[in-house]
């Protein structure tokens, strides 16, 4: 079996997979959960992580099947013939997302440990959480560090 990507409407990410569920077709959608503030409550909003594409797992390219999912426009090509994706490529694009969060269970001056990257397994303080950044103070090796909150991964 090999995994396609398609196009699909726009914001029909969702809708494009359930349709593939219903068919009994392996499908998957990248998403993350984003916070969405209103003026009277905060939601979890599922987004899907790569706007406009759904990947499906068939055993060969079916058309007939993709076309009759109303939400899908065309399948990715390049050269003209359809892209095929590994399951390796699939499985780390989901190992990726797997840990991924919008929001911090930390405040300032929280202890953490550094989950992944350069300084794994340093110990720090929290000592500013910014719209985009966190800074931690890191004292076993003097450092004060600001780190992109899209890409940190921190442990209480």
């Amino acid at each position: 079996m090999c995994w396609f990507a398609a196009y699909t409407k726009p914001r029909s990410e969702f809708k494009a997979l359930g349709y593939f569920d219903k068919c009994k077709v392996t499908a998957y959608v990248p998403e993350y959960l984003e916070k969405k503030i209103w003026s009277d409550r905060i939601k979890s909003v599922r987004v899907p992580a790569i706007s406009s594409y759904v990947f499906f797992e068939l055993d060969s390219l079916n058309y007939d099947l993709i076309n009759l999912n109303p939400f899908v426009t065309n399948v990715v090509k390049a050269f003209g013939q359809p892209v095929k994706i590994s399951d390796s490529e699939i499985t780390l694009l989901k190992n990726c997302l797997k840990n991924y969060t919008e929001n911090f269970d930390v405040v300032t001056g929280d202890s953490v440990k550094i989950h992944s990257g350069v300084f794994k397994n340093k110990q720090g303080v929290v000592d500013t959480i910014d719209e985009n950044y966190v800074t931690l103070l890191i004292n076993s090796i003097k450092l004060k560090l600001s780190l992109s909150s899209s890409r940190l991964s921190l442990v209480s």
